[in-house]
Order: C-alpha cells, then structure tokens, then sequence
C-alpha cells in the first residue's frame, strides 16, 4: 500500500467519525448509523488489504494458515444498526462489543501471521551476499542532461531547496511592510511624503546592502535585494493613490526607474529569483492600497508596463517561469479584475490594452520558441502544457476576451480574426526565415488557419453562427483525421465546444425554440463520432481525451435528440414512438460501426449515450403508473416500449467484447434493458413483470457451461446490486402480492421470489471466483434466505390468519414472531444437516449464522415483546432444535476441506 493511499484512507476515516459525531449532535441520526456503518466497512478494507498480501505470501512460503472469518464483524454491524434505527440500546452496545471483540482478535491473528512471515524469512535468507560493483565513471559524465521541468516543479524546487527560513522570512517582512504602509497612511502625525520617503529610503537601503553583500552569502543577497525592490513598488503605490506623487506622469517615471534598476540587478547578477520576487510583487501592489480600488483600464494598462519588463527580459534570457507567471497573472487576475469592474464606456480602451498585451505575448511565445530552438534543436519538444500555452494559449485567450468583450458585434469578431491572422501569417514567415524548428514554424501555420476559420462562422445570423460552429468544426475534424494533424483535432473539438456553449445563449435570448440550430447541432455531434470511427487509420489517432470528449458529445446529442422529436411529433404515441426512434437510430448506427470493425473508441461513448435513453424511459414508466399498476394508453405504446428494450438489449451485447472486457457497464445496460422489455409482459404485475425476462437469461446463462462469457456477465457486481434491489424493494412495495394466491410458495409471487432466490445465491456463488469477500457473500446469502422465506411466511400468515402485513404492528404479533423463529431455526437445521452429511464446512457456517440470528432474537426481542405462551414456545422450539443440530449435524472437520501443503 503506497503511502498516499494510506493516508488518503486515513483521511476518509477521520472525515466519517467527524460527520457521524457532528449529525449525532444535530440529531440527524440515520445519518450517524451511515457513517458508523461506512466507518466499519472501510476500516475492515483496510485491515483487508494488509491481510490479503500476507496471506499470498504465506501460501508462496508454504505456511498453512487459516483465513479469519468476517462474518461474525458483519452480523455485529447489522444488529449495532438495527438495534439503533429501533432504539435498542442494549442491541447496540452488544453489536459493538461483541464488533470490537472479533476485530482485536481478528488483528491479533494477523499480528501472529505476520510474525511468523517474519521469522520464516529471517531463516530463508541466505548468509552469502553478493558485492555490487559501482558504476564506472563514465555512465555519469555521459549521462544526458536534465530535461526541463514544469511550472509546479519548478516553483517547488524554488520554495523548498536553498534556505527555506529566508524565504518565509522574506514573505513575512513583505507583508509586514504592506501593513506598516497602511498604518502609516492612516494613522502616524507626520506628513505622509515624509513617512513614505523614510520608508523608501529604507527600502533602497536595504537593496544597496543586499548588492553588496554578493560576495559573501549569494542567496540572502538575493533576499535582500528582492526585500528592498518590493518596499520600493509598494511605497510607490502608497505614494501615487495617495496623491504624494501629483501626476501619473511622474509616477509612470518612478516606476520605470524602479523597473530598469530591477532589470539591470536581474541580469548582471543572473537571478531569475531576483527578478520573480520584485515582478510578483509589482502584480500584486494595487491590491495592497487602502485607499480606492484602481479601475479596470488602470489596472491592464499597469500590467502592460509590468509586462514589457518581462519582455525585455525573456528577449536576453531564456527565463520560462517568467513568462509563464507573467501570462498567468495576466489572465487571471488581470482577466478576472476587468471582468468585476469593467464597465460598459471602457470596452474600446480594454480591447486596445488587450491587443497590446496579445502583441506582448506573440513576441514573447516567439522568442521563447527561438531560444528553446537554440539549446536542442535536434531533439526539439514542447512537453509541459505551459509551454505550448506560450505559444497558442496566449493569442486564443486575447481572441477569447476581444469575442466576448463584443459578443453582439460581427464587424469587430470578424475583423479581429482577420488581425489575428495576418499577424500569425507574418510571425510564420518570420520563423521560417530564422531557420526554426518546424514544429513551431507549423504552430503559427496553425493558428493562421484556426483565425481564419472562426470567420465564416461569425458573419452568419445569430443562432445560424451555432450550425456554422458545429459544421466547420465537423470538417476541420475529418480534415484532422485524414492528414494526421492532432492541432487541428482539437481545432474541431473547440470549435464544437463553442458551438454548444453557444447554443445556450441563443435558447435563453430567442423568443422561440431554435429546433433548427439543435437539428444542425445535434447531427453535427453524432456525425463527429462516427467519423472518428469509421476507419482503423483515424481510431489510432484518438486519445483518451479525444474518446473523453466524444462520450459527452454523445451524452448531448442523444438528450437534444430527445427534446426534439418531442417537438416534431405531434401525435397521443409521441412517448412511445420517441422512444423508438432513438433506440432504432442508435441500433443502426451501431451495426453500422460493427461492420467497420469499432471497437472501444466507438463502444465507451455508446455507452455514455445510451444513459438518456434509459432516462426517457424511466420517465415514461413512472408516468404509466397509478396505484403501483403500469396502465398504458394503448397497445401500440406498449409494443413500442417493449420492442425499444430489445433494441437495447442488442445494443449491450453487440459486440461481446464489452462483456468481457467491462461487464459493470454491459451487464448492468443489459439486465436494464431486459428489465424494460419485460415489465410490458404483465403490466398489472410489475414486479414480477420486471423480472421475468432477466431470470430467463439468467437461467440461459447457467446452462451455457461451454461458453465462460456468460458467465462472466453475471460476475458483475452492478448485476448483484440490481437483483438486491429487487428482492428488497419488490416485498417492501408491491401491491399485488396476493394476486393468483392459491397456497404459500404455489402463486406468482412466491414463484418468482424463490426463482430470484436461486438466482441471487447462483451469482453469490459466482462472486467469490471474482474476489468477492467470502464473509460478505455469507452475509448476503443469509440475509436474502431469511428475508424472502420470511415474506413467503408472513403472507401466508396474513391470508389465513388475518396477521399484520408490512406494517410496524407485525413486531408486536405473537404468532408472527413465533412463526418466523421456527421458520429461521428449520432452515439452520436443514442447511446444517446437509453441510454435515456432505462434509461442507462453509455451508454449515452459513447455517451457524442463521442459528446465531435466531439465538440474538430469542434474547433481544422475543423475550419481552411477545405474549408468555408463544414466548415459551419460541424458546423450547429454537432450543429442541438446536439440541437435535449438535447431535445429528456436527462441524466438519477442518482438515477434510483443505489440501495438504
């Protein structure tokens, strides 16, 4: 278990106990009882996941060990919970007690096990070691140099490597500065000039010490001269909005003053530390005055002094983590402050300062290619995301801002994709002619392209510019696809992103539904996944973000497919016939996508587009339902339900990789399907409709004993969960559970309640070959033994002798207590005497643990809720036949059961 994950368990364990105890307090308990619950199910896992390598290891050192039970911790749980939820105090404290007693003794043999793992490989080693010579020399001088790291690496190498202590140190005493500048402002009796020169001349003092101190200590140098340029900026600041300084003109002359001295510090000393700490600083300084907020127009144009700093700078040296801060800071918190304060009378100014900063960040992605060019341009790559951000990130993000900034206004869309255009045109003739590398040269290339296919969109009429968005991106993709050109991939996907984000837009603005742009928009989605995946050639070329993407393309498509044949059909059919359609549509595409050989390109968003289908027809149903009984309109809608669920169903199975290979996914799509189809058989029963197909396929699947896929498909956990939930909820809720009733066990619902019984215990037994907890599979076979044959007793006790039926008066009903005590101790005595007759010691645990329910019952329930006859008879029936069970069906004998080592 790695160390991240071991505390990440820790973490969700402190989170449980902290949520548990908080809801307790709020009175919120079944809330507490779900956190104690996931508190010990995950604390078992965890102790699991120590115990399983053990026990492997064990089996490979030929130690015979015997796996620990978890039963007895999973019955202590569910009384602890029981007894809760119906305020048994003394249940709960029994369960955790008897839960803590079985956990320490279950650590404590896992203490021993691996003691003795201990001691067996202690005298396995071997008492010769072998000498590993070093390697010599020349592996080292050869070895190739470091290969350039990310942003978060870098800023990590800066924070905990050198002197840690200094920097804080420094961080404090910036801080410490801002706030001495506020109280001085505000509250010292000398004049404010005279205050903030004291503190810029202190400030300049101490950047001269730190220049002078170069020789001795570098790095508190360093320190030093970043300390005092920062005061510097700040008392600046202070000074300007404070109207010290009169004029913006003399400002602007002190800051560059301050600028050209960090500039030349910066590159005669060759520090880029130097330089980040007095630029971060200067990006930060206008939120540090108490005084006024700057606008919006101050606040970029501020940065674009800021930012041609950087420019001078990046020009001489190849420093990446500058112009990555620079373009971050820009956009964000630049971005961000013209977004909350700009106003409407300013948008001319802002688009000219954003121009000016989109020409910054051209200039500097060039030079910055050009120097990365230079150190290796044999084996040239751009490998962290900022670096390619650089290059294509800053002029799309200017474009963004300019777009957004004049979202009504064509001309300035149009024309500023023109601009863009012609310069990425220039600056690709440029690197041409500079010998680049031709990847950079094919990046402005690129985004000449990209410029220039947003136009033709634009100058269409409002929700017409979607269908254009989705069209184009349509081409650019196949395009991509057939000449191997991964931009231009993603070109297609963003310009798809811009047509659905748009499409938003225009359904809030227009007064009516545009049932055209979703028409052209939806066929665009679906066109550009079968696209994709249609030919083995452009299937290699799809990424994991690609076939991302595409899922949700899917997931859109079918649900705007939806919406809009609800809209076209006009007709008392338009569920049903909806319905059809899209099952039909997405069937032929499907067989369609077989015959080009698709495989999980094509398979993963299927499936993430089959959800709003399985959605829609959930709807219908609940709609269909009155009084616990499915009424449909006519017969053709039920046929059309009925004949989209085998649709489905084929659509899950075909092809049969999927089932092989993620049967979650298939077996839960397909037992759904069947579940749909099925539930149009017997509409005035649905839940024994609902399952009637699924347990016919399931009883197919058992006799396909040559083909292991079937198999397999029932290995699912989805599958049990699915037939758990209906054995739960079909006895809590149905209302047609006496329908047909002739005899206990001879009517509909008892049939098909044992049949789903074999069923669940069949997958049970399939469960433990994919690894399912053996006690947890004991637990649930128990668990669903006792609780249908329980409903099966309760029913025919309710039919003959008028008993209380699913309501909370069957807990006090003598008979009805009597009668399922007897009922659980015959199904110990049957399932023991059998597991002892055959020598199958984990079927007679099984039994043991129904006899142990019973035992809990006789003692926390029976004896003060129930009259005295019935209480005596409980307890002299439970006990005769526990008596005839040590006689006749004693505990195998472990050793029968084991192989010899």
């Amino acid at each position: 278990m790695g160390k991240g994950q071991g505390e990440i368990r820790m973490i969700w364990l402190m989170v449980l106990i902290i949520a548990g105890v908080g809801a307790w307090f709020l009175d919120v308990r079944i809330f507490t009882y779900l956190c104690g619950l996931a508190f010990v199910m995950s604390l078992m896992q965890y102790v699991d996941a120590i115990q399983s390598p053990a026990l492997k290891m064990a089996e490979h050192t030929q130690l015979v060990v015997q796996e620990t039970s978890k039963v007895p911790l999973y019955l202590c749980s569910i009384i602890a919970i029981v007894g809760g939820m119906l305020d048994w105090e003394f249940a709960v404290g029994l369960g955790i007690t008897a839960w803590i007693f079985f956990f320490l003794r279950w650590l404590r043999r896992l203490e021993g096990l691996l003691n003795l793992l201990q001691m067996r490989l202690h005298q396995g080693q071997t008492v010769t070691e072998q000498r590993v010579e070093p390697p010599p020399v020349q592996a080292f001088q050869s070895a190739p140099v470091s290969q350039p790291i990310s942003l978060i690496e870098q800023v990590q190498l800066w924070i905990f490597q050198g002197n840690p202590v200094l920097k804080v140190a420094v961080l404090v005493l910036v801080i410490g500065i801002i706030l001495l500048l506020r109280f001085a402002t505000e509250h010292w009796q000398l004049s404010l000039a005279v205050k903030l020169a004291i503190v810029a001349g202190v400030s300049g003092a101490v950047t001269g010490l730190g220049y002078g101190m170069q020789a001795k200590n570098r790095s508190f140098a360093l320190a030093l001269e970043g300390l005092g340029l920062a005061a510097l900026f700040l008392t600046l600041f202070f000074a300007y909005y404070n109207s010290v300084i009169p004029t913006l003109a003399v400002a602007a002359v002190c800051f560059v003053l301050i600028m050209g001295v960090t500039l030349a510090l910066s590159l005669k000393q060759q520090s880029i530390e130097l330089a980040l700490m007095a630029m971060i600083i200067a990006y930060l300084a206008p939120f540090t005055l108490p005084v006024r907020n700057a606008t919006a127009i101050e606040l970029i144009a501020y940065y674009v002094v800021i930012n041609l700093a950087v420019a001078f700078l990046s020009t001489l040296r190849p420093w990446k983590m500058l112009n990555q801060i620079a373009f971050l800071m820009t956009v964000i918190v630049g971005g961000a402050y013209a977004f909350y304060q700009g106003k409407e009378f300013e948008k001319n100014t802002l688009t000219l300062l954003v121009a000016v900063h989109t020409a910054i960040f051209v200039w500097l992605s060039f030079r910055f290619s050009q120097l990365l060019a230079k150190e290796d341009l044999a084996q040239f790559k751009l490998k962290p995301a900022l670096d390619i951000a650089l290059i294509f990130g800053a002029p799309l993000v200017g474009y963004i801002f300019i777009y957004l900034m004049h979202f009504e206004e064509t001309r300035w869309q149009a024309g500023a994709s023109l601009a863009f255009a012609a310069v990425y045109a220039g600056v690709y003739q440029l690197s041409k002619r500079h010998q680049a590398v031709q990847l950079i040269s094919q990046s402005y290339f690129s985004l000449m392209l990209i410029f220039l296919a947003l136009v033709p969109p634009i100058l269409l009429h409002k929700q017409w510019s979607v269908v254009g968005w989705a069209v184009e991106g349509l081409i650019i993709f196949a395009y991509a696809l057939y000449r191997q050109s991964e931009i231009s991939r993603y070109l297609a996907m963003g310009l798809m992103i811009v047509a659905g984000l748009s499409s938003l837009y225009y359904l809030v603005e227009l007064a009516e539904f545009p049932r055209e742009m979703y028409w052209g928009l939806c066929l665009s989605y679906f066109a550009m996944v079968l696209v994709a995946n249609c030919r083995a050639s452009f299937r290699k070329q799809l990424s994991s973000s690609t076939i991302a993407f595409h899922c949700i393309q899917m997931l859109s498509a079918t649900s705007m497919l939806l919406v809009l044949l609800l809209d076209e059909i006009d007709s008392p059919h338009q569920l049903a016939v909806s319905l059809v359609i899209v099952s039909g549509f997405y069937l032929l595409i499907n067989e369609i996508m077989l015959h080009c050989k698709a495989t999980w390109s094509w398979l993963f968003p299927k499936w993430l587009g089959l959800i709003p289908v399985f959605v829609f027809a959930l709807i219908i149903v609940i709609d269909q339902s009155q009084q616990g009984v499915i009424i449909w309109p006519s017969n053709l809608d039920r046929i059309g339900f009925s004949f989209s669920g085998v649709m489905l169903t084929a659509l899950w199975l075909r092809p049969m990789l999927g089932v092989r290979a993620e049967k979650e996914w298939v077996s839960f799509g397909t037992l759904t399907s069947l579940a749909m189809t099925s539930l149009t058989l017997l509409p005035g029963m649905p839940y024994i409709s609902v399952v009637i197909l699924p347990l016919l396929f399931c009883a197919w699947c058992y006799w396909q004993l040559d083909n292991p896929d079937w198999k397999m498909f029932w290995q699912a956990r989805s599958s049990l969960v699915l037939m758990a939930s209906w054995i739960i909820c079909s006895q809590l809720f149905t209302q047609q559970a006496f329908q047909g009733y002739i005899l206990p066990i001879i009517n509909p619902f008892d049939l098909v309640s044992i049949a789903m019984l074999a069923g669940f215990i069949w997958m049970l037994s399939l469960q433990l070959k994919s690894g399912l907890d053996k006690g947890i599979v004991a637990v649930l076979m128990v668990l669903s033994l006792l609780w249908l044959s329980s409903y099966i007793v309760l029913r025919a006790l309710h039919i003959y002798l008028d008993t209380p039926f699913n309501e909370l008066a069957v807990w006090g009903n003598a008979t009805v207590q009597l009668s399922l005590t007897l009922l659980w101790v015959s199904l110990a005595f049957m399932t023991m005497s059998l597991a002892s007759r055959k020598q199958l010691r984990p079927v007679w645990i099984l039994g043991g643990s129904i006899l142990v329910i019973v035992t809990l019952k006789l003692v926390l329930f029976d004896l003060s809720h129930i009259g005295t006859l019935t209480r005596v008879i409980s307890f002299l029936g439970a006990g005769f036949v526990m008596l005839v069970i040590a006689y006749i069906a004693p505990i195998p004998e472990h050793h029968l059961n084991e192989k010899s080592p």
